[in-house]
């Protein structure tokens, strides 16, 4: 429906084009009459969006109704050949069952935590001393917050080491869990030569 829009559009450009070269008012009535239509041809699309069933995230596998996963299109299961574990026994083109290709569980996968840990309450006085720190810290590809080495969050996800004045300028976040603002505030504060 939008490709059908934009086709009404680009048509209605071009009966207004014809318009301006020849003086003749019923191109300009005709470009009226192609835009009004690809106006509703969009709000048409629009409804059929909204009305349109939720998607699950690139990535995440939904339940049918019976429970059983369903593989995403171009997924690793739907184009290696193996079916859907849906309780039944099967196997797949190499042999292996589609139980254990599909229905195992993945390690990275952790159902007792969130995707995002929560983001860390800094508090101003450690803001202020972990400011320009190029302590390192990690992060995760894809993920919004910087931790330190020893977070549980962390556990079996491959991290990236980075500079904590860089994390930050990258648009990173404290983790909650680990909360990194606090314990580098904490070392800062104790490689501080006291008075």
């Amino acid at each position: 429906m939008i490709m059908g829009a934009a086709l009404l559009v680009l048509l209605g450009l071009g009966m207004f084009v014809a318009g301006l070269l020849t003086g003749v008012t019923a191109w300009y009535w005709a470009c009226v009459g192609a835009c009004a239509a690809a106006a509703v041809l969009i709000l048409l699309a629009r409804r059929s969006m909204s009305r349109a069933p939720a998607r699950a995230p690139a990535g995440v596998m939904p339940a049918d109704a019976a429970g059983s996963a369903i593989a995403p299109s171009g997924s690793a299961a739907a184009t290696s050949g193996t079916a859907p574990s849906d309780g039944r026994a099967g196997t797949t083109a190499n042999g292996a069952s589609a139980a254990s290709a599909v229905g195992a569980p993945d390690p990275a996968a952790r159902p007792d935590e969130p995707d995002d840990p929560p983001v860390e309450e800094v508090e101003v006085t450690d803001l202020l001393l972990i400011v320009d720190l190029t302590d390192e810290v990690l992060v995760v590809d894809e993920q919004p917050r910087y931790h330190v080495a020893d977070c549980r969050w962390l556990q079996g996800r491959s991290t990236i080491p980075l500079p904590l004045d860089e994390a930050r300028t990258d648009g990173f976040t404290p983790c909650g869990v680990c909360r990194p603002d606090r314990t580098l505030a904490a070392r800062a504060r104790a490689r501080r030569p006291r008075n």
